[in-house]
């Protein structure tokens, strides 16, 4: 009779339009609903629609809000609890008036004669919209020609605070990032800053702004040549925190500070030091202190982000998490993840509630303004909380775990009597064999415990193993972390016969501070032994992996250590680099974060220290690979720019190695997250065909 796992079918690429992407769960002002968003891939669009979904606090009388034909998300609720903002990008009602620079296609030439036809109506930008959660339809609070984003509802409930991009009037007396030259269709660029992965040209700065909901006028209350972001109301309703960089060099150094501002407009006042990342400002509920997330020295990127409160005129700022050494915030990665929250919540006016993550799991973390050190709420286990909310029953959050996609759940206060809260992926993992995985520990040549994790191939049989290839993934960052997650990828090369390895190596967030900063300067150096280790580490254990049909992937600085170990190392008898890095000299001046982040990470400037730069880039032992290597790069990733890609593919082929490049043609560096759902698909095709046109899949079992 066929066991359970038998009667299952294995995972296919078109199973990611299959998966419900759970996230963003927020809980009402009086505590007694929650609303949280679904994402789900379209296919026949191509693209992502989303709903906004609200239940009980306990989880009871759970019901979809809006349609989930178009991509509604960021659900926040009224200060009465009777409607909830949220931000679509459905057909307006009322659409935006352009003006000047800001109207759709104005610098376009048009087209005369019998050629000429009537223009596609352009898509509609994203906008606040609200519904009430008793019914009727949704309504449109704000018509801003560039669209809005983060809103946050005044406590009278009259108002919504929201982000907006706004042009440079002419007049503004400074010049944006960059512009359209006079002549043609030429771009000139202003500042050292001027594009933005994901993005693409900066053309436009990011202010706060205000829509009154019974007239539908919109209020801009900052401007100049900054960025804001994440607007947050006091309950008195007298002002409004906010994150921005008003540095005189903001243009160089990408610092955030947390500032305050009147509703009514005027000069904003920084309330915190400027030479900080900070992020996620959450008023108390009496209003004397407001918390947020970050660590100072902006410029340095792998300190661990602490927990701090500050009063709102700027005094008696507290570093809470001074003597924990775990950085606050959701490390985790996965590629089936819905929207996540940012920033702590409040519980009462003595308490604060955050996310944090270590040794792979990310838990909801409790910190009384009295005490020393913070205590777990969320229970430990292998899983990956990624939002959550503070309710009147206790608290809700959605997790997920390597073989099972992100669930809402609730619990009561204190953690205890967990239950789901929502079951929309329970008939896509009964369909489909998942694979459980194996934790390791393993020894580094220099003593340091690491963690990683085995995924046997599915339908694996620890009694009848036979033998089976595998595929090593490293993680990009340097300062993420591996852990509980699901990662479709993964489970689609275990269920082509696979066996998946992946592990969290020097450099990864999760195991402290000492542990994440020892690769500046020395990538490559600090982390490869750690990932041979773990591998080995898996040979010893389980010998069943068969050593001679190893493959090896990663994306972003993974595809940097993919690049790296390739050139150091010929265990492997395939790889696939993906938006790689491999050359630090040229990074610095082709990355949209080379003169920020790639200074710091590898300690130095191509005009100062270009022997150490090539000292530590793969470009510079590409002669000694043997690896079969494909080469997978999005054309419109700014953030390891594709010409890190083409100098590894034109060197290899020059030197007639076996290699082969995929350009992915409109797509940024988050390709493989969020995506164009086509475009995903054909990374996966090439990707794990590589794999399958280079390793043998061993012995079936006897």
């Amino acid at each position: 009779m066929p066991n359970e796992t038998q009667t299952r079918r294995h995972l296919t690429p078109d199973d990611l339009f299959a998966i419900r992407l759970v996230g963003d769960v927020q809980a009402s002002p009086d505590g007694a609903r929650i609303a949280w968003s679904v994402v789900t891939l379209d296919k026949e669009q191509d693209g992502y629609r989303s709903a906004i979904w609200i239940a009980d606090a306990d989880g009871g009388n759970a019901r979809q809000l809006t349609a989930g034909t178009v991509r509604d998300t960021t659900p926040v609720w009224s200060p009465d609890s009777a409607s909830v903002a949220f931000v679509s990008n459905r057909p307006y009602a009322r659409a935006p008036k352009p003006k000047g620079d800001e109207a759709e296609g104005a610098n376009d030439a048009p087209t005369k004669g019998k050629d000429a036809k009537k223009p596609d109506a352009p898509k509609p930008l994203p906008q606040i919209w609200t519904i009430r959660v008793d019914g009727g339809e949704a309504e449109q609070a704000t018509a801003h020609p560039n669209g809005a984003s983060s809103p946050s509802w005044s406590p009278d409930g009259a108002r919504i605070a929201f982000v907006a991009q706004d042009a440079v009037p002419e007049d503004a007396g400074f010049l944006p990032p960059t512009s359209v030259g006079p002549v043609a269709d030429e771009r000139v660029v202003h500042d050292l800053r001027y594009r933005f992965d994901a993005r693409g040209w900066l053309e436009k700065y990011a202010h706060i702004w205000t829509v009154d909901l019974a007239s539908g006028e919109m209020t801009q209350l900052t401007d100049g040549d900054v960025n804001d972001s994440e607007p947050a109301w006091s309950p008195d309703g007298a002002l409004i925190a906010f994150t921005g960089n008003r540095r005189a060099d903001r243009k160089r150094l990408g610092a955030s500070t947390i500032l305050t501002v009147s509703p009514d407009g005027g000069e904003p006042t920084a309330i915190a030091p400027d030479d900080a990342q900070f992020s996620g400002p959450a008023w108390s509920p009496d209003g004397a202190l407001i918390a947020f997330t970050g660590h100072l020295d902006a410029a340095i990127g792998a300190l661990n982000n602490r927990l701090w409160t500050v009063k709102p005129d700027g005094s008696g700022l507290l570093n809470r998490t001074q003597g924990w050494d775990v950085s606050v915030g959701d490390a985790g990665m996965s590629d089936v993840v819905g929207d996540g929250s940012t920033g702590p919540r409040w519980r009462g006016t003595d308490e604060l509630l955050f996310l944090a993550s270590t040794s792979g799991q990310t838990r909801v973390w409790s910190l009384p303004l009295d005490a020393d050190e913070p205590v777990a709420v969320t229970a430990s286990g292998p899983r990956r909380v990624s939002s959550f909310a503070v309710t009147q029953a206790g608290i809700a959050f959605t997790s997920g775990a390597i073989h099972q996609p992100f669930e809402l759940h609730v619990a009561d206060a204190d953690g205890s009597s967990e239950r789901p809260a929502t079951t929309v992926n329970a008939e896509f993992v009964a369909s489909v064999t998942l694979s459980e995985a194996i934790d390791l520990t393993a020894t580094a040549p220099d003593g340091k415990e690491i963690q990683g994790w085995l995924i046997p191939p599915a339908g694996f049989d620890p009694a009848n193993p036979g033998t089976h290839p595998l595929i090593v993934q490293i993680h990009g960052g340097p300062h993420a972390m591996y852990g509980y997650a699901m990662f479709h990828e993964m489970q689609l090369m275990a269920a082509k016969g696979y066996a998946v390895l992946f592990s969290n190596p020097r450099g990864s967030s999760g195991y402290g501070e000492e542990f994440t900063g020892i690769t500046r300067g020395r990538w490559g150096e600090s982390d490869m032994p750690d990932v041979i280790a773990v591998l080995e580490q898996a040979i010893a254990d389980h010998p069943w992996i068969d050593t001679a049909n190893l493959g090896v992937t990663g994306g972003s600085y993974g595809g940097y250590l993919t690049n790296w170990i390739v050139g150091h190392d010929t265990r492997f008898k395939a790889a696939v680099t993906q938006r790689c890095v491999s050359n630090f000299y040229s990074f610095f001046g082709t990355s949209d974060i080379g003169f920020d982040f790639g200074v710091f990470e590898f300690g130095g400037t191509p005009w100062a220290d270009a022997e150490k730069l090539l000292t530590y880039s793969p470009i510079s032992y590409v002669d000694r690979i043997e690896t079969p290597l494909l080469i997978v790069h999005n054309e419109l990733d700014f953030r390891c720019p594709i010409e890190q890609a083409e100098q590894m593919f034109t060197a290899l082929k020059y030197l007639g190695k076996e290699v082969a490049f995929v350009r992915i043609p409109g797509e940024s560096h988050g390709l493989s997250r969020n995506g164009t759902p086509s475009r995903r698909l054909a990374r996966l095709h090439h990707m794990i065909g590589w794999f399958d046109s280079h390793l043998d899949h061993g012995t079936e079992p006897a």
